[in-house]
């Protein structure tokens, strides 16, 4: 639309935001602001929508993600020059600055000289691999130098407390932003090495701004890690920073959460092995238990059926009472048909008395002598089985007495009261609550000591 056909005619709002629109584009293609973050949201369609202002006014700026690339992602209050052009929506007549490049004030004459200090130490072989110390498997201390009101140490004490609840940590706590910063983490650096009680140390902070950061490239803060005779890990912001202490230190860590996570890693894989180990004895121990107590109560049935065997048994054998009166009766009912028959044949009897006697004298020799071999070979039958049962049932109990012994033994071995019995003692305060650290057990407190033998009680006091 040519300007000379705006004269003396009324525009439509689309005609009009068209005509600003292509103005607008037209002039500022290109502009370099310089400004101070505001109201900065990411969106979710990945474009960070911010201001751009100063102490007079303002301007609507966006940042699309295809030109995030070289960018690192800004904060509210940051100082910045944008370079971009000017975009009018015309839809809805509203103004942005679209931003192409944009740097923090300053940050490329830091970036400069940190590029060129990095040079210079390479050619030293700070960076070298075989100059590098291995972080040791086994850390009795761990020394962490940061701010001791930062997020860094939160994030490692947190990490340590979940993964190796029992490693030391010893803080020195030093300046992580400012002027002197540098000076006061070489300085703990130094310190550490001379107490000489940490078996490696992590030095860093949180994110923020290059230069928040450029401290952990200071010439001061390389010589100490360097020099360190301690092996030293740099965790320094976030992932996408990458200060010269990363370069020279041992290890370089991207946050100080994976500093710590790299320094519980063999403590970490050890817990997890015990408990593995644990959860397995307890199984197994369980599974034995099951087993024994399905043996015991096999045993159990087996030797209430043989009770039931003998008693019936022992039922059918008639006693040597029963026996004997049994005999007696049968004598008497044969005295009694001998008084019959003798009576009968009385008179025949008499005729041959001598004959007669004689023969019954012969009877009752021989039907005596049968009655005693029946009373004697009964007798010695009674008795030879009363043995054999005897011996076959003290016999089978003395194998499953055997058996339950070896399982008691077992379960002896296999229960926790054994380690008692090697010397070993737990400690419990009034509660019944392990003990395990001397802030558990403060002065005055009662303790209870279980040993081997019974359980020992205490009041702590202090020295």
């Amino acid at each position: 639309m040519e300007a000379y056909d705006l004269l003396g005619r009324t525009l439509t709002v689309t005609e009009a935001n068209t005509l600003i629109h292509d103005t607008v584009e037209e002039i500022f293609y290109s502009l370099s602001i310089e400004g101070e973050i505001s109201g900065f949201r990411p969106a979710s369609s990945g474009h960070w929508y911010f201001t751009l202002k100063d102490s007079g006014a303002a301007i609507d700026a966006a940042v699309f993600r295809s030109a995030q690339y070289s960018m690192v992602m800004p904060e509210n209050g940051d100082l910045v020059i944008a370079e971009g052009s000017l975009s009018y929506y015309t839809k809805t007549g509203k103004l942005t600055f679209a931003v192409r490049k944009m740097t923090r004030k300053g940050d490329g004459n830091l970036q400069e000289i940190i590029e060129k200090r990095k040079d210079y130490y390479r050619s030293l072989g700070y960076f070298d691999e075989d100059r590098k110390k291995p972080i040791p498997e086994e850390i009795k201390k761990l020394g962490v130098i940061t701010s001791p009101t930062g997020a860094a140490i939160r994030d490692i004490l947190n990490i340590t407390k979940r993964r190796a609840p029992s490693l030391d940590i010893l803080l020195f706590p030093a300046t992580v932003q400012g002027e002197d910063a540098a000076e006061s983490i070489a300085r703990r650096i130094r310190q550490a090495n001379n107490f000489d009680e940490c078996s490696v140390l992590i030095v860093g902070r949180g994110g923020g701004s290059q230069e928040d950061l450029s401290c952990f490239s200071d010439p001061a803060v390389i010589e100490a890690i360097h020099n360190s005779s301690i092996p030293v890990i740099s965790a320094v912001g976030h992932e996408i920073d990458w200060p010269i202490s990363d370069f020279v230190a041992d290890r370089r860590a991207p946050t100080p959460s994976a500093a710590a996570e790299i320094v519980t890693e063999t403590i970490y894989r050890r817990r997890e092995r015990l408990e593995k180990s644990r959860l397995l004895t307890v199984s197994l121990m369980k599974e034995k238990m099951l087993r024994a107590s399905s043996r015991l109560e096999r045993c159990m049935h087996s030797l209430a059926e043989a009770e039931k065997k003998v008693l019936r048994y022992k039922g059918r054998i008639p006693s040597t009472e029963d026996l004997r009166k049994l005999l007696i009766l049968r004598l008497q009912n044969a005295e009694t048909r001998l008084g019959f028959a003798e009576e009968a044949i009385s008179t025949e009897m008499i005729r041959k008395t001598g004959t007669f006697m004689e023969s019954i004298r012969i009877v009752l020799k021989e039907s005596q002598s049968l009655i005693d071999d029946r009373l004697r070979k009964s007798a010695e039958d009674i008795l030879i089985f009363r043995k054999e049962a005897t011996a076959a049932l003290k016999d089978r109990i003395s194998r499953k007495e055997a058996e339950l012994s070896a399982l008691k033994r077992e379960n002896e071995a296999l229960s926790p009261l054994a380690v008692l019995n090697r010397g070993y003692s737990v400690t419990a305060d009034k509660n019944g609550r392990i003990i395990r650290k001397i802030k558990d057990a403060p002065s005055g407190a009662e303790i209870y000591t279980r040993v081997s033998d019974g359980t020992i009680a205490s009041i702590v006091r202090e020295e």
